[in-house]
């Protein structure tokens, strides 16, 4: 096959890798980087694995997926033609694992070195890393790319069992991901990620947030993306029913008060292990804990304007900065202010509370 045109089926395959309906159409998507949104080429090395992942497209025994292989040098190669013609800004390159994953590292690693060395690319690459791989091909995959990722799945050792038997979270992808973490003191400007699937091990958000917390905790990792499940044919899965992408919502938006609102885990208002889907978690934490309302906006710190519903890290900034000109009297002196009406139900001024009588 002519290596443009698997180049194009690789990277259209790689869609299935994290989206609920693949779209087939094209191979360039706008990804979330460390320097905001850009276009990417997110591409396969190869769709031949070994694993039987229980939820994959690409797992060994699904007879239906293509398998394809695209040598280094040709999948450098198109991925500059793409770059020149000013259609991608940056690279994201995964692949199943095959023959062995130190084997499948090693090329992708020999990709994104042709790719800085004899093309002289200075852009962002994303490599997606192998579990159970030498410390050595770790601290070189790390060299090379802007953004290293190794998902996790599932958020402990039994969930994942259920749907990898042939992957470990004690034995290899935990302690790769720590060494990862320490490699990564040496390069603060480059990041590490992971992915969880949500919906296809029978797991809780209560186990997904601990898990979660522990990673951005004890092993720096900068995101934790959540993925719904969606079954795909031919896999001992393609009976399930697809997870709810508002469940999905909902862990993104209580993963953001643990990684950037400094809550725990165990402060997150689960209902039997979940969260609730119908409203927000912050407000939702709040509902639990209204013995901590109203806070008197003129005199709650930092730490304890950011817990209140509507208020996030710019808002917090701006209400302190309004108060060293004066006293907050009024609904009048926070005009401007995005969620005022939620704000509201969970602040006095001065004493006075006027959640139930202001009107926006």
């Amino acid at each position: 096959m002519d290596p443009q045109k698997k180049l194009r089926l690789l990277s259209r395959l790689a869609r299935f890798e994290c989206e609920r309906d693949p779209d087939l159409s094209g191979c360039i998507y706008e990804a979330s980087t460390p320097g905001g949104k850009r276009p990417i080429l997110k591409v396969m090395l190869s769709t031949y694995c070994d694993k039987n992942c229980d939820y994959c497209a690409f797992r060994r025994d699904r007879e239906s997926t293509p398998r394809l292989f695209i040598k280094p040098e040709d999948l450098a190669r198109g991925f500059m033609e793409l770059y020149r013609k000013g259609k991608v800004q940056g690279l994201f390159l995964s692949s199943g694992i095959f023959v062995h994953p130190e084997v499948t590292m090693e090329k992708l690693i020999e990709t994104a070195e042709i790719l800085r060395r004899k093309y002289h690319y200075k852009g962002y690459i994303h490599l997606k890393l192998m579990p159970g791989v030498s410390l050595q091909t770790l601290e070189e995959a790390v060299r090379l790319a802007d953004r290293v990722s190794m998902n996790i799945e599932a958020p402990n050792e039994e969930k994942l069992k259920r749907i990898a038997k042939g992957k470990s979270l004690r034995k290899e992808i935990i302690p790769s991901i720590a060494q990862v973490s320490r490699i990564l003191e040496n390069y603060p400007k480059k990041s590490h990620i992971t992915q969880v699937m949500v919906g296809v091990s029978d797991e809780t958000d209560e186990e997904l947030l601990r898990s979660s917390e522990y990673l951005y905790r004890k092993l720096k990792l900068s995101r934790v993306y959540y993925s719904a499940f969606f079954p795909v044919k031919e896999t001992p899965l393609e009976n399930r029913p697809p997870e709810s992408k508002r469940r999905e919502h909902r862990l993104y938006q209580a993963d953001f008060l643990i990684r950037d609102y400094r809550f725990s885990w165990k402060e997150l208002p689960f209902e039997n292990g979940r969260l609730p889907e119908d409203r927000d978690p912050k407000e939702a934490w709040a509902e639990r804990n209204m013995h901590l309302f109203p806070v008197e906006i003129n005199r709650a710190d930092y730490e304890l304007l950011i817990r209140v519903p509507g208020i996030g890290k710019q808002t917090a900034k701006e209400i302190i900065k309004r108060r060293l000109r004066g006293a907050l009297k009024t609904p009048e002196d926070l005009k401007g202010i995005r969620n005022l009406r939620k704000i509201l139900k969970y602040i006095t001024l001065m004493g006075r509370y006027y959640g139930k009588a202001f009107r926006c």
